[in-house]
């Protein structure tokens, strides 16, 4: 079993079992919701009891059984139906409607729990030999498929699950350094790091239920990436199992030693091997930290404002720009507040319409975090403020930028909420040049709503910029509607192609962070090359010969997007209402 420390997340959604997504004290939020998505007749898609749902019968593999019991103690290794339910899938919107449902068709036949690198070793080598197939496990919140439990050859699966693997071993204070076991979650990660006066830095939506291995395997972002970067570029040296022996490479600042051996185990998604450990880059915890809100008169002055900044270098640790859409829904979230706190808000309301002429319908919120010693705190502070004023910003004060701290980890829960409504909610992110921000931002908003409004519904659909860099930033859509009855899979699958065709013709990437898995199979040759791909293969190839490793992930088949599940026949029914 997994370690009595660690709780996994519910097997049909977000989040630990007893925490749930509430709307009690948020009393516009599903009035909103309700005007924006129409009012079309729902289908509550509520989850079945866990004694509904039927696994796939375990299949046998003896002398592979017997080789883990001889590595392993028997609290490493499970195969009830709990542990295989919950290693059955990650958190993909088509993930969870399945789930939801009782349709599951894949699961691990059995799960197993190392708790040292060797161990790692034992396991791939066991797999290796008695003709197995390993699915490294982290946290499960991937929602790009790369967890999904099926062999097309049919051979036993394993769940290699990370979790009694997390350790911070070694806190190197001088280098700012710290070598850390690839299964630690984000919170114990921090805790044990703080205990050193030293952070990672690095917070992505998913950072209390995801863990350090999985961060590096499908390269990550966290919220405050415009400071630290993004998790490949927080990475120093990295352990990895594979089929083929154990990948080491060297802590070192930096090298030219080739071919960069590092940066092909970070985001390698789990085909290649196990990334056991990692040494990571850490910072000393600011002394100083806040959270503000500021509003912009529309998406391109906010994204301007933050393109300056960029380019004079004083740049904040987190600046988070929400479209009119997502800035509308901010509002929903609201809190319910106290009668002077709603006259005072009130009050703000119309300083804001009748002395900054903020028009409410175009406005955007942006969401602003300053951090460092004294000096740079209010130095970063003082002259990002003078670029957004120059752009038509307005300074909220600390109240919305506190909000958002106190539930930035709470947003994927909303998924669960919508979904027990019968209203379909997920994303797609992608990045892009400063050039070409605003145009694909347009064009993507636009091919998204037309896709929905395809199948017959109002559609909403918002985005957010929250990762930039010296040559661009990501755009992060999020949209919903009301689902088809009967249809639900088909229409999430033809919105979802709608953004990623998008992203391709204007010249994004099949995602910014959430990793290719199955979900962005069918744009991965497209966006990487041919050449690419076969680059990719050889090493796939060279590493794991016999396809032990994480198989149909990354590398598609001949026919990508039939296998996705999105047949010509569904796609030209929906264009039919073009």
């Amino acid at each position: 079993m997994a370690d009595p420390n660690v709780r996994h997340m519910k097997w049909w959604g977000w989040g630990h079992e007893d925490v749930s997504f509430s709307d009690a004290d948020k009393p516009k939020l599903w009035s909103y919701l309700e005007r924006e998505l129409g009012s079309q007749e729902s289908s509550p898609i509520p989850p079945v009891k866990f004694e509904e749902v039927t696994l796939p019968i375990a299949k046998e593999n003896r002398p592979l059984l017997e080789a883990l019991k001889n590595a392993l103690v028997d609290d490493q290794i499970s195969a009830n139906k709990k542990d295989r339910l919950i290693h059955a899938a990650g958190k993909a919107f088509r993930d969870l409607l399945r789930l939801r449902r009782g349709q599951v068709d894949y699961a691990p036949d059995l799960v197993v729990y190392p708790v040292s690198e060797e161990e790692v070793v034992a396991i791939v080598n066991a797999a290796n030999e008695h003709d197995a197939v390993i699915i490294p496990f982290g946290g499960g919140t991937n929602i790009a498929g790369c967890l999904e439990p099926h062999d097309k050859a049919g051979r036993f699966v394993i769940s290699l699950d990370m979790c009694r693997m997390y350790r911070v071993l070694e806190v190197d204070k001088f280098s700012l350094t710290a070598r850390i076991e690839a299964g630690v979650y984000g919170p114990h990660m921090e805790e044990q790091l703080e205990k050193h006066g030293v952070t990672l830095g690095h917070f992505p939506d998913s950072f209390i239920h995801s863990t350090l291995g999985g961060w590096a395997a499908t390269r990550s972002a966290g919220m405050q990436s415009d400071k630290y970067g993004k998790i490949e570029d927080m990475v120093i040296s990295i352990r990895m199992v594979t089929p083929s022996g154990t990948i080491i490479s060297r802590t070192v600042p930096k090298s030219s030693n080739g071919i960069d051996i590092r940066q092909l185990c970070i985001g390698s998604e789990g085909i290649l091997g196990v990334i056991t450990e990692v040494t990571m880059q850490v910072h000393r915890v600011p002394e100083y930290k806040e959270f503000y809100g500021w509003i912009f008169p529309g998406f391109e002055s906010g994204a301007a404002a933050i393109h300056e900044c960029m380019r004079l270098g004083c740049m904040p640790v987190i600046a988070r720009l929400n479209d009119p859409k997502k800035t509308a829904l901010s509002f929903a979230f609201k809190k319910t507040q106290s009668p002077f706190k709603d006259f005072v808000g009130k009050c703000v309301k119309w300083y804001l319409g009748n002395i900054k002429r903020i028009d409410f319908e175009t406005c955007c919120i942006m969401i602003v975090a300053c951090e460092g010693s004294y000096d740079t705190f209010h130095m970063q502070r003082r002259e990002s403020a003078h670029i957004f004023r120059k752009h038509g910003g307005v300074c909220l004060g600390t109240g919305p930028g506190r909000s958002f701290q106190e539930a930035k980890f709470d947003f994927p829960h909303v998924r669960d909420y919508l979904m027990d409504r019968g209203v379909m909610g997920d994303v797609s992110e992608t990045s892009t040049t400063w050039n070409n921000l605003i145009p694909m931002y347009k064009a993507t908003l636009a091919a998204i709503e037309k896709a929905i409004r395809n199948t017959g519904m109002d559609p909403w659909v918002g985005c957010h910029i929250s990762h930039n860099y010296h040559t661009g930033a990501s755009l992060y859509f999020t949209f919903g509607c009301r689902q088809i009855v009967g249809r639900e899979m088909e229409q999430y699958l033809y919105i979802k192609k709608a953004a990623e065709d998008a992203f391709m013709t204007i010249g994004g990437t099949v995602s910014h962070h959430h990793a290719v898995g199955c979900e962005h199979l069918p744009w991965i040759e497209e966006d990487i090359s041919p050449a690419g791909m076969k680059a990719v293969k050889a090493l796939k190839d060279g590493l794991d010969p016999k396809g032990v490793m994480n198989p149909g992930k990354i590398i598609p088949g001949e026919d990508p997007l039939e296998e996705w599940g999105l047949t010509e026949e569904a796609i030209q029914s929906f264009n039919k209402a073009d």
